[in-house]
């Protein structure tokens, strides 16, 4: 199943409306649940609101090399 990218961008938007700056850590927290649950289609949604979360504060957890 695709994620849809405007439900992406409006749980994105959600959550930094909703916790600010700390919107980084609550979407890395859905990530790590999705992910200790096995749950695929959830892990994916969570790993893309991470990132769009990230891009907008300016900020990544990929370590660069």
């Amino acid at each position: 199943m695709a994620v849809n990218p405007e439900q992406v961008a409006r749980a994105a938007s959600d959550l930094m409306d909703h916790y600010g700056r700390a919107a980084l850590d609550v979407a890395k927290t859905q990530v790590d649940r999705a992910s200790r649950a096995g749950d695929m289609p959830a892990l994916d949604q969570a790993l893309m609101v991470l990132t769009e979360i990230e891009r907008h504060q300016g900020s990544s957890s990929t370590p660069v090399t």
